[in-house]
C-alpha cells in the first residue's frame, strides 16, 4: 500500500438489489481492524453478509418524519 491513508471500514459489495445487499469481509481488513483498537463486538466477522437496506424505518414506520409545508 502507499502512502494514503486508510479511513473507515472496507469491505467488497458481492451483490445488491436495492433492498437486499450482500457484503464480503476480508480477514486483512478484519485483523487490520482489530489491530486498530476497534472492539471486536462492534466488527463484522470475515466472511459474507446479507442485509436489508432501508429495514429500519419498514421496523419502525412510526418514527417517519411527515413532511411539513411552510408557513
Amino acid at each position: 500500500m502507499s502512502d494514503q491513508k486508510v479511513e473507515g471500514f472496507v469491505f467488497t459489495v458481492v451483490e445488491d438489489d436495492g433492498e437486499n445487499v450482500t457484503i464480503e469481509v476480508s480477514e486483512e481488513d478484519y485483523l487490520r481492524e482489530k489491530a486498530a483498537g476497534v472492539e471486536e463486538e462492534s466488527l463484522l466477522k470475515p466472511g459474507r453478509h446479507k442485509m436489508k437496506r432501508g429495514g429500519f424505518l419498514k421496523r419502525h414506520p412510526e418514527l417517519k418524519i411527515n413532511f411539513r409545508e411552510r408557513a
